[in-house]
């Protein structure tokens, strides 16, 4: 997980929902291998201290609060980040949102909270910054079909939670299944291009989002705060979660000139709980 000063280096780098966890670690990680990285985050309490830290360590980071689930405010930040850089290289679409519901008490308004952010956010994230990169690149490449390298990065978080369903979470299974899927259609349609899309599967990482569901689901079983998530980490294989640093490597790795000849994979950083 050694940090590679350099190997990102002038690169322009979107991480939506990088004010806390795993989007906070991996702008880190890119500011830290010299690229200039937008903190595009909801929640306005951490998204200019986030920039603050990642400008401390040489990179321009710029605090650009945001609801991802609203297309209007996607595009406009797209605009705002070409102004600001001349280019958009790398984004990764991290921001999501996550609960536990059971499936007969379901309510519809649970199920579009999330599909908006999960699943719609993502989709209209990735297709207007593929829009800018596309718009970046020589007309000669585009007349061919073809390049020979990479023009731009994407990378999806989604979760082991999208490789099944899970009954006390469906609507999150669903909207993180979306993402793999999405992961590989804009892969496809992407290719001709040079652009890269691909997709992380985390699993437990102890963030504020696991702190939730430890809440939520222990308190609906009785247990003592800390309980449920102590068993849910006994079942990964390696007794133990990830952290949001590991999953930021990954994320780098494919951002990087290493990740060129990767398109349309989704990689489990998680332990070994799912083996597909």
């Amino acid at each position: 997980m050694a940090v590679v000063p350099g190997r990102l280096q002038g690169k322009v780098a979107i991480v939506t929902g990088a004010g806390r966890g795993i989007g906070q670690a991996t702008g880190m990680r890119f500011a830290q291998e010299g690229a200039h990285v937008v903190v595009a985050e909801i929640d306005r309490e951490v998204v200019f201290r986030a920039a603050e830290d990642m400008s401390r360590v040489g990179a321009e980071a710029l605090a650009y609060p945001i609801d991802i689930g609203d297309i209007d405010q996607i595009n406009q930040m797209v605009s705002d980040v070409v102004a600001r850089f001349g280019k958009i290289d790398i984004l990764v679409n991290n921001a999501g949102l996550s609960e536990k519901a059971a499936f007969l008490e379901m309510t519809p308004e649970q199920w579009d909270t999330l599909q908006r952010v999960n699943q719609r956010g993502v989709f209209f994230c990735l297709q207007a910054v593929a829009k800018q990169m596309v718009a970046q690149i020589p007309d000669a490449v585009k007349q061919a079909g073809r390049a020979e390298g990479s023009h731009g990065k994407v990378i999806n978080i989604s979760s082991i939670a999208g490789r099944r369903g899970r009954a006390d979470a469906l609507h999150y299974s669903v909207s993180k299944a979306a993402v793999i899927t999405i992961t590989q259609g804009s892969a496809m349609a992407l290719a001709p291009y040079g652009i890269n899309v691909n997709a992380i599967c985390p699993s437990v990482v102890p963030t504020r989002m696991w702190d939730n569901l430890d809440k939520a689901m222990g308190g609906a079983n009785g247990l003592p705060p800390g309980e449920w998530y102590r068993r849910r980490v006994e079942r990964i294989p390696f007794k133990r979660p990830g952290t949001a640093e590991q999953i930021a490597a990954m994320c780098a790795f494919l951002s990087s000139d290493e990740g060129d000849y990767i398109t349309g994979q989704t990689y489990n950083v998680d332990g070994g709980s799912e083996l597909n």
